[in-house]
């Protein structure tokens, strides 16, 4: 099946990413100037407090929270210490062997111990920081002074020499001694360090050469930017959803990329120049007036993520239910009663909703400790296939992922690094009523179903003038941003809202419409699903008949 993304942003400020293999989604994105990610970015901060208790300071960058700065991530240059002692720190940090990491460690907190940081760090001091953890409820974000600027082959680290070489999640001897050969060439700078990534593998010379020249120049325009500024101020941004599609997709496994918008698709192509040498001749523009997803036959993810049950091939399902704490997974064989016997099902139920599991995981967006409860099983064996499955599963996963083994009592824990707002964070607010009980919809997601359901009758060829009923006080908050995202529609008819108070939904259609729409969607769906039956049944025509072939 074909490997396509679709990035659909035709609303103003609005951007949804979705990847698909046929019709099945596994990587989906989206963003709103109305919701900013400020994770992995660089900002020029000021200390606003240090705190002796804490060893850690707080600083402000421009956020309503001050940042949390735990002494160890603050770079050595920035204490206020004589210069002698300076010189020393630097001669005893550039001769250790890199390779080393247990010595670079133990000299690395013997040194931080010389000092307290009331001592060396001081209020209004100026520091160049970088996003490691979002701000989480009343929690502020967590920063560090060690910049890390990842590309597409590589990641450099512009002011840390400790660490550096070839990732260790490459295993092949080959590749590695390729590649630390590679790192070797490169003469990098006293102080400055690079790690080359799992990508790179499949990458030409000159590709990863290409990659680090881009990281070089970034650093030296960060510098430049930095000199020039006044604290607070953001000084670069590193995670766009735009910049992840180019720099963390590998490109040689897409087939097509696809834009509804002729701007987003300009200021992608800048980015894959920056990237690399080569030009991408898989971008293209989407010009029909069916919305994006509905013409390829592919759901729009926003609402159906949402839903607690997941319903599986087999008959089975999951029940995934986020808390305060931690998530919980549950696994239900439901109609799954093919196989011979009881083990048999739980074994092959537990294996699918593996697949299912990280899927959910990825596309979610969870974080911090996740508890799966798998269907129990009798036979030792069969836990340890299980326990293969999801290690193989997370071994993809860009995010650092620790796992327990199935427990007697069929659980396991995994624990997984945020990165970024989950899903819940992104398109929910707690809700006045029941005070986080339920989901409560932000007006993000509710002005993006609006704008979805004002497509899909633009698409069926409606050109009479519709009434929108919308909730008062909620047309009173959001109608700048309302008629501003309309106005970008280019619809065939128009437009009037009827302010009212509304019991259940903040805005409501004629009902007509809509049924007409759904229907219109409901056949390009079925559609585009019996042709993907069809392929895939003359797929497995064809592998039968090499079985055979191979036997005789």
């Amino acid at each position: 099946m074909s490997k396509k993304i679709f990035i659909d942003g035709n609303v103003n400020t609005e951007l949804c990413i979705i990847s698909a293999d046929g019709q099945e989604i596994n990587y989906f994105d989206y963003s709103d100037d109305l919701d900013t990610n400020k994770k992995n970015n660089i900002y020029l901060g000021t200390v606003s407090r240090v705190e002796p208790s804490l060893q850690a300071a707080f600083i402000e960058f421009g956020s309503e929270k001050k940042a949390f700065l735990p002494f160890d991530e603050i770079h050595p240059s920035y204490f206020k210490i004589p210069h002698n002692e300076k010189l020393l720190v630097s001669n005893n940090k550039t001769n250790n062997e890199i390779d080393d990491e247990k010595e670079s460690k133990k000299q690395f907190l013997s040194f931080y111990r010389k000092y307290k940081i009331q001592d060396v760090i001081k209020k209004d001091q100026v520091l160049l920081i970088q996003i490691v953890k979002e701000e989480r409820g009343t929690k502020g974000a967590a920063i560090t002074t060690f910049i890390s600027l990842p590309g597409r082959y590589s990641v450099l680290l512009p002011n840390n020499s400790s660490t550096g070489g070839v990732s260790k999640k490459i295993s092949n001897p080959l590749d590695r001694k390729r590649l630390k050969k590679l790192h070797d060439n490169f003469n990098l700078p006293d102080g400055m360090s690079l790690i080359i990534r799992t990508n790179a593998i499949s990458a030409e010379d000159e590709d990863i050469i290409s990659d680090f020249n881009y990281l070089r120049k970034l650093w030296t325009k960060i510098r430049e930017d930095t000199l020039k500024s006044k604290a607070p101020v953001l000084i670069c941004e590193l995670d766009t959803p735009l910049i992840k599609v180019a720099r963390d997709f590998n490109q040689r496994a897409i087939d097509e990329i696809i834009f509804s918008d002729l701007k987003t698709m300009r200021s992608y192509k800048k980015l894959e120049k920056d990237f690399s040498v080569k030009s991408n001749k898989k971008i293209t523009h989407y010009k029909d007036k069916l919305p994006l997803f509905e013409n390829y036959g592919i759901k729009n993810p926003i609402n159906s993520l949402t839903e607690e049950n997941i319903y599986l091939k087999s008959g089975g399902y999951l029940v995934i239910n986020p808390t305060e704490a931690l998530t919980s997974i549950d696994i239900n064989s439901g109609r799954a009663t093919s196989e011979k016997n009881i083990e048999i099902t739980a074994l092959n139920t537990n294996l699918e909703a593996s697949n299912e599991i990280f899927k959910q995981i990825q596309l979610r967006n969870i974080a911090g400790l996740i508890v799966i409860d798998f269907i129990d099983m009798n036979i030792s064996a069969n836990n340890i296939k299980v326990e293969r499955k999801i290690k193989e599963l997370f071994y993809k996963d860009r995010a650092r992922v620790q796992i327990t083994k199935i427990s007697q009592f069929g659980l396991m824990e995994i624990s997984r690094q945020r990165i970024g707002q989950s899903i819940y964070e992104t398109f929910y607010n707690k809700c006045d009523c029941c005070g986080g009980g339920g989901y409560k919809k932000s007006s993000i997601i509710v002005i993006h179903n609006m704008i979805t359901d004002l497509k899909g009758i633009n698409a069926i060829g409606n050109k009479d003038d519709i009434e929108i009923q919308i909730d008062k006080n909620f047309y009173a908050e959001n109608s700048k941003i309302i008629q501003n995202k309309i106005k970008s529609l280019e619809l065939s008819f128009k437009i009037k809202f009827i302010n009212d108070t509304l019991p259940k939904n903040i805005y409501e259609f004629n009902n007509d419409l809509i049924s007409k729409v759904k229907n219109n969607t409901k056949e390009i769906l079925e559609k585009h699903k019996k042709e993907y039956v069809n392929i895939d049944k003359s797929y497995r025509r064809k592998i039968k008949k090499k079985l055979i072939e191979n036997q005789n």
